[in-house]
């Protein structure tokens, strides 16, 4: 079983750097018009996308969608290192965001990868679409499964670009509220560690199997790891506000994001709770969707 495991997580990541160093190999025949750091941005995001369509394509040969699942942490490390070196913006402040989410994506992999079983285990969600709407679910599979979440991540990131591109200009110096910014980018990552951490440690007792985890993190929210990742993404946007003449519409990246988890990720997620665990009904009365402090009062 190790073995199939590691030679399939090997398999995934030979795809993942097919696909990327097939995007090296285009960028250079993308000829887009108008301002440089713009050209470049446009040229990185058409890119993601055709990226995605290799990682699906796979995905239809392997049938297992569960292929693009590290995508959503893969995605950014590639972009935002290449976003750097092609705009040549090697600032300080500039490496530190393209270092921190590294930090963030390496780790997020790695919890990937670790329950990851093989190339035949496949998320229960991708199986219910499939079983659901049977005629439908190639559509679903790439314009849902696929493409929806990598616009998602793409928009996410739109602010780590512009304050890459941006923060050379006008002899930048850092506010505080580029170091808040940084500050929240660093918790968030510790929350969602500490709580993929616990609900981790939590499975691997036998006698806790059909149980719900109410302790740590947990015990206030549902799902602190979602949490982390939203407040991950709030962060980036508020590092990019620092910026002399930031925008302040970019605000609507990180709002995606919790659009993503607040209406999709946790409804799904709390309903095949409450079907395969009885106490969780009680649990998600008494607990927030995400925030991890200041429990709902119950009602008397």
């Amino acid at each position: 079983m190790i073995f199939s495991k590691i030679r399939s997580i090997l398999a995934v990541l030979i795809m993942y750097i097919a696909a990327f160093i097939g995007c090296f190999v285009l960028y250079p025949y993308i000829d887009i018009p108008g301002d440089p750091g713009q050209a470049i941005l446009i040229k990185v995001l058409l890119l993601d996308v055709l990226a995605t369509v290799f990682i699906f394509i796979m995905s239809c040969i392997f049938k297992n969608a569960s292929i693009y699942d590290p995508y959503w942490s893969v995605a950014p490390i590639a972009m935002s290192i290449s976003f750097l070196y092609l705009t040549n913006n090697f600032n300080t402040w500039s490496i530190i965001l393209v270092i921190l989410i590294c930090v963030w994506g390496i780790r997020l992999t790695i919890n990937w990868a670790s329950r990851f079983n093989n190339l035949r285990h496949q998320d229960w969600r991708y199986i219910h679409f499939k079983n659901k709407f049977p005629k439908l679910y190639p559509l679903l599979n790439f314009f849902g499964i696929h493409l929806m979440p990598t616009i998602v991540v793409a928009v996410a990131m739109i602010p780590a670009f512009s304050f890459i591109g941006d923060v050379n200009k006008a002899g930048y110096e850092p506010s505080f509220m580029t170091i808040i910014g940084y500050l929240i980018i660093v918790t968030a990552i510790l929350i969602e560690m500490i709580a993929d951490l616990q609900m981790t440690m939590f499975k691997r007792i036998p006698s806790n199997t059909g149980l719900v985890m109410t302790q740590g993190l947990w015990k206030n929210s549902r799902h602190p790891n979602y949490f982390g990742e939203i407040l991950f993404w709030f962060g980036v946007f508020l590092v990019h506000f620092s910026v002399r003449n930031a925008n302040p519409l970019l605000v609507f990246c990180p709002l995606v994001v919790f659009v993503l988890f607040q209406f999709v990720s946790i409804p799904m997620m709390d309903k095949r709770q409450l079907n395969s665990k009885p106490a969780f009904k009680e649990y998600m009365e008494s607990t927030n969707p995400l925030l991890p402090i200041f429990p709902p009062k119950k009602e008397k």
